[in-house]
């Protein structure tokens, strides 16, 4: 009886050993992987939102088609944005007819005041001549070797040059003035050429592409629909980069870093582990009560007793054509202390 109590004690030690021991080990191995449940597959998306508005008259997807970046998705009327683009080019047309026009004119005018700075010139020699000669014969008056009657042609001579003088003065004044300026319609021309630019920037904005290869969702158009300028239509899955986003308690987060390993599974799909790399930790959330803009709101669970806060961890997933990655797709996430490779 009493062997049998020895080995029942004996047993039940081991036992309890045998539980520490294992307690103790799941302990290590869980602060080497850290693990959670708390994580969602998610992916970059763009709303594809048309820069100019217009019927919509081609349709070249359906929703949730696989897409490659530069592939035809929509088509706007373009007949609208074509009509402004010939009225652009128009205008640039009729601009640089009236500068070649009014730099020809420039070119005359400009050779109508170079003469007529020339008779000004002229006049000036002329009245310069008539002042010297009055000057010259006024003292011959008194010795008898000019006549009255001379002297008085000679200062009506200097009247007439200096009259001349005057008007060939403002007759080039005149012709400086009436020279034209193309500046002006040069200006007019670069807000014309800005102009067409812009019309056929429109035009080809009526042919909608994918920005990323990807899925389309969200799509719910018919043939006829009128698309908005600034408004999305529907939404593109970017499919180049999927992440699995693990909130991980904060008792975790000093063993994580940036670059090492992880391994993600999706719910449905555990069968199919993915491989992947911590690309980045949670710097913030919400906290309790308060507001922060842009902060991830990351809920507690329990409000009655202390409970570690949880911080998004970013993996990104070194494959991303498995066809049963979807954005919001419940996930569970360890992660290795061993760097990627």
């Amino acid at each position: 009886m009493q062997a049998n109590t020895a080995v029942g004690r004996v047993i039940a030690i081991l036992s309890i050993v045998s539980a520490l021991a294992l307690i103790i080990v799941a302990m290590i191995v869980v602060d080497k992987r850290p693990r959670t449940h708390d994580a969602y597959i998610f992916a970059y998306s763009a709303g594809i939102t048309p820069e100019v508005s217009g019927r919509i008259v081609a349709i070249h997807i359906r929703n949730d088609q696989v897409v490659h970046q530069g592939d035809v998705l929509l088509q706007i009327d373009p007949e609208p944005f074509e009509l402004k683009l010939q009225q652009a080019k128009a205008q640039v047309a009729a601009l640089q007819a009236e500068i070649d026009l009014t730099g020809r004119q420039v070119t005359a005018q400009g050779s109508g005041a170079q003469a007529a700075a020339h008779e000004v010139d002229r006049a000036q020699q002329q009245l310069a001549l008539a002042h010297d000669t009055l000057a010259r014969m006024q003292p011959l008056l008194a010795k008898g070797f000019v006549t009255a009657q001379q002297i008085d042609e000679a200062r009506t001579n200097e009247h007439t040059a200096a009259a001349q003088l005057a008007a060939a003065t403002q007759q080039a004044a005149q012709a400086k003035e009436a020279i034209g300026d193309v500046e002006s319609l040069k200006a007019q021309l670069l807000g014309a050429q800005a102009e067409e630019a812009l019309a056929a920037r429109d035009l080809r904005e009526t042919v909608i592409r994918a920005s990323v290869n990807g899925k389309v969702v969200g799509f719910n158009l018919a043939l006829g629909s009128f698309a908005v300028a600034g408004h999305p239509l529907f939404t593109l899955i970017d499919d180049n980069s999927w992440y699995a986003v693990a909130n991980f308690r904060e008792t975790d987060l000093r063993g994580l870093h940036t670059g090492d390993a992880a391994t993600v599974w999706v719910m449905g799909n555990e069968g199919q582990p993915l491989q992947g790399v911590v690309e980045s930790l949670g710097a913030g959330v919400q906290p309790a009560g308060a507001a922060g803009p842009g902060l991830p709101d990351v809920d507690r669970n329990l409000n009655w007793v202390v409970v570690a806060q949880r911080f998004p961890v970013w993996v990104r997933l070194n494959e991303s054509s498995q066809p049963f990655l979807r954005i919001g797709a419940t996930a569970s996430v360890r992660v290795n202390h061993a760097r990627a490779d």
